[in-house]
């Protein structure tokens, strides 16, 4: 592959792995994308840019090198400062070139929170970005394959069966943690999410925790609540929901 095809392939992977409506990816069409910095006021053109939706900043950037010499510390160091001067937490400097021997250990030594990644064009297209980012971020459900799934499902008016396909693995625990962490985070895309699960999924015990979290946030509308309990066959259950 040439450099311009792997610069394609790599933007076309980061468009795959962060899908809309939780992500945007930037350049999306032929424009270069720019970004001001924060620190330097200056405006910082950004090879791939990765948005969590509604937000103002990147969270994750690129920055692809071809030159004819490898990348050193000094090198490593820019891009350090570039991803703090655009507020991310996540950089990949890409290189064409490779990289000297110590280049990896000062990427390693970063100021917390900034994470950097230094690889090759061919191992950028090999990795789980989007995994790397739910370790960055572990209960953000939009990092999370099925949940975010789910979730894309629901707000693209997806069948009950895919929706409920999707989150039928994810253990509770992890379930609890993303609600709550949505819910803080990302209201919106919880009240959704939640809705739909305490009013169409086909499990009662998701049902009830859905409502129940609902209720919680002052969301769950007397008709929501109606809806749940139509659905319910445990009088237990009936007296608990109308009494949330």
């Amino acid at each position: 592959m040439t450099w311009q095809q792997y610069e394609r392939a790599i933007l076309e992977k980061f468009w795959r792995e962060f899908q809309p409506p939780h992500f945007r990816v930037e350049p999306s069409g032929g424009n270069r994308h720019y970004y001001t910095g924060r620190h330097s006021g200056e405006r910082r053109q950004l090879d791939v840019a990765v948005y969590r939706r509604d937000a103002t900043a990147p969270f994750l950037v690129v920055d692809a090198k071809h030159w004819q010499n490898t990348l050193d510390i000094s090198d490593v160091e820019s891009f350090i400062s570039f991803v703090d001067d655009v507020g991310a937490t996540q950089g990949v400097l890409v290189a064409s070139s490779g990289f000297s021997e110590a280049s990896p250990r000062r990427a390693a030594g970063a100021p917390v929170p900034i994470h950097l990644e230094i690889v090759t064009a061919k191992e950028a297209l090999e990795l789980d970005w989007l995994g790397l980012g739910r370790k960055l971020f572990p209960q953000d459900w939009a990092y999370h394959r099925h949940l975010g799934h789910a979730l894309r499902l629901i707000e693209g008016s997806g069948s009950a069966a895919a929706i409920s396909d999707a989150v039928e693995g994810v253990p509770f625990e992890e379930w609890e943690a993303a609600v709550s962490f949505a819910i803080n985070q990302h209201r919106r895309e919880a009240q959704h999410f939640l809705i739909w699960v305490a009013t169409k999924h086909d499990d009662s015990g998701w049902r009830f925790n859905a409502a129940r979290h609902l209720a919680e946030i002052g969301l769950l509308t007397e008709s929501i609540r109606s809806q749940v309990v139509a659905l319910e066959t445990d009088p237990t259950a009936c007296a608990i929901l109308d009494e949330m």
